[in-house]
């Protein structure tokens, strides 16, 4: 039977061409090589992600937003009276005048996003966030709304803030508008505080968790000091730029 099948060709080996035998021998020079395969050797591509890139990368936005903040703060005794008018009337021109001479004419920024340095450019856009409730007289709203024109929408700007609050401690100057908007009565007792001890007196009344009370509490020395310093500035009334 055997001898039938061999004579069929059934053990018969077809000799290899020389493109096979030069496959073949790699392939085993492979296998004694790299035993556990090629592809753990090979690093993968990572994969794309789907969609647009973005017009603004987030850390540059946050970074603006760090630096207007800032700016804001320095000046919103300049800014704050013009800002509540444009709030409660609709009208920005106020908060636009106000804001090119806090540049002109206030504490000079640096680093700053373009909202600074062509505020008249994005009045729409402010008189829309003032609108739309979300302003709430805080500079900190102010400034993620406005840090990521014209790249971005400013609610998209806002939005991306807001998922990263800014936990950074205040300007001196503006510690008179936060405790006027958080604790009202308790500025109206502090303004006709005398000493270091009616100041900590005043703010004993109050039990509040709130970290920037409880700074001033901790150095009652100091609060005169800065609630002097963020005392507001009507402009109109004072001449505006005549400093």
């Amino acid at each position: 039977m055997r001898n039938q099948l061999k004579k069929r060709g059934a053990f018969e080996e077809r000799p290899l061409s020389n493109q096979e035998a030069l496959e073949l021998r790699i392939a085993r020079l492979e296998a004694a090589v790299f035993p556990f395969g090629l592809e753990k050797l090979i690093p993968t591509q990572p994969k794309r992600r789907k969609g647009r890139k973005p017009k603004l990368a987030a850390d540059v936005l946050l970074k603006r937003r760090v630096s207007l903040t800032t700016w804001l703060e320095q000046n919103w005794p300049r800014l704050l009276v013009a800002m509540r008018k444009a709030e409660s009337s609709g009208n920005t021109s106020d908060a636009m005048a106000a804001l090119i001479d806090a540049k002109n004419h206030g504490i000079q920024g640096v680093f700053q996003p373009p909202f600074y340095h062509s505020p008249e450019q994005f009045e729409t856009a402010l008189g829309a966030f003032l609108k739309s409730g979300r302003y709430r007289g805080n500079p900190r709203n102010l400034a993620a709304a406005m840090a990521g024109l014209p790249e971005v929408s400013w609610k998209r700007s806002f939005d991306i803030c807001i998922q990263h609050p800014y936990k950074t401690g205040f300007a001196i100057q503006a510690y008179w508008d936060y405790m006027e908007r958080k604790f009202p009565d308790r500025l109206r007792e502090l303004e006709e505080a005398k000493t270091p001890l009616e100041v900590k007196i005043v703010l004993a009344r109050s039990r509040t968790n709130d970290l920037v009370y409880r700074h001033l509490k901790e150095n009652p020395g100091q609060v005169k000091e800065r609630l002097a310093a963020g005392k507001p500035i009507d402009i109109d009334s004072n001449s505006r730029g005549g400093d």
